[in-house]
């Protein structure tokens, strides 16, 4: 049940956080309408990233012996992988990437996955709060 509310809690942090990172890069970067991310998916995908975030929590803890250690490792490696569509996206020239909408998909990135480690972590704690 920690996990779930845990997982609940990254979930609305994160994406008031992303949608609010969205908001100010929109306005102070010009960011173009044709920027595929910002055309409503920020939420949802963060949202989803969240749940298969908890989802390897979950693996990780039924399965690792050092679960915090091995979690930080799955979640550092996840981030990385994460930001190779979003650098794809400036190679591939898409439409509307820029440097500052780019960036400003992998900072949230970024920042969910330490919202969710941290959460995550906590809730794992025998006496963690979040029970």
């Amino acid at each position: 049940m920690r996990i779930a509310v845990a997982t609940a809690l990254a979930a609305v942090i994160a994406t008031v956080i992303n949608l609010a990172i969205e908001a100010f890069v929109r306005g102070a970067f010009a960011v173009s309408p044709d920027f595929e991310p910002y055309q409503g998916t920020v939420g949802p995908y963060t949202v989803g990233g969240v749940v298969l975030a908890a989802v390897a929590f979950v693996v990780v803890r039924r399965f690792a012996r050092n679960v915090t250690a091995t979690y930080v490792g799955v979640a550092l490696l996840a981030l990385v992988l994460s930001w190779i569509p979003d650098v794809a996206l400036l190679v591939l020239r898409d439409p509307g990437a820029t440097v500052p909408a780019v960036g400003s998909l992998m900072v949230m990135h970024a920042l969910t996955a330490v919202i969710v480690v941290v959460l995550l972590l906590r809730a794992a704690r025998p006496s963690s709060p979040l029970s």
